[in-house]
């Protein structure tokens, strides 16, 4: 049996600025490095065999916090990198509304048709999706493992295992920074033990 568990960088500059954040950086705010520092404790006395994080600096940075001095490998691939935003990386959301208003709001309502030539596809996320997923099981046939990831990538990632079409992965709960989420594979399947907790947070 493989255990799994999921969580969000720490919050970020960009994140208290809402200015989209996908392969551009903000940060870690004060909160970030405390949530993550909050998260190191909760799983101290967790083993981990070996954390994976995006190559994005906020989630490999938030993965360090988490190990916490332990020996434990940390393998950094950009498989695990939040979705493109193109053009809109680290602009203003109320920008974007401004300037795109149209490609904006298909971008949250209608995610399956959202497409722009700067920009993933939640299509092509998808595929990066099952491609990380293959790979963890691949690399690991048991034990614990770690994932530092991204807000949009681990809604991919759970409206996936739910077998949730692309036009529903918004009406999940957003996963909150440095949230974690236990996943179990047996083998055969994935299931989601819990989901977005928060339990270490102030």
């Amino acid at each position: 049996m493989l255990t799994i568990y999921f969580t969000r960088h720490g919050q970020t500059e960009w994140n208290v600025q809402h200015r989209m954040q996908g392969w551009g950086n903000g940060e870690l705010t004060e909160l970030g490095l405390s949530d993550a520092k909050n998260l190191a404790v909760r799983l101290h006395n967790t083993p981990i065999d070996k954390i994976y994080a995006s190559t994005s600096k906020r989630a490999y940075q938030t993965a360090e916090i988490i190990a916490d001095g332990r020996v434990i490998p940390i393998v950094k691939d950009d498989v695990f990198r939040e979705m493109c935003f193109g053009d809109w990386d680290g602009k203003y959301r109320d920008d974007i509304i401004e300037q795109f208003p149209e490609d904006f709001r298909t971008f949250w309502e209608e995610p399956q048709n959202f497409k722009r030539e700067t920009c993933e596809t939640f299509y092509e996320l998808q595929n990066r999706v099952k491609q990380a997923m293959q790979m963890i099981i691949e690399q690991n046939s048991n034990g614990t493992v770690l994932v530092v990831a991204h807000s949009i990538f681990l809604r991919m990632l759970t409206a996936t295992i739910k077998n949730m079409p692309i036009s529903e992965i918004f009406t999940q709960k957003r996963p909150e920074n440095t949230s974690l989420t236990k996943v179990i594979y047996d083998g055969n399947s994935l299931h989601i033990e819990y989901e977005s907790d928060m339990s270490h947070s102030g």
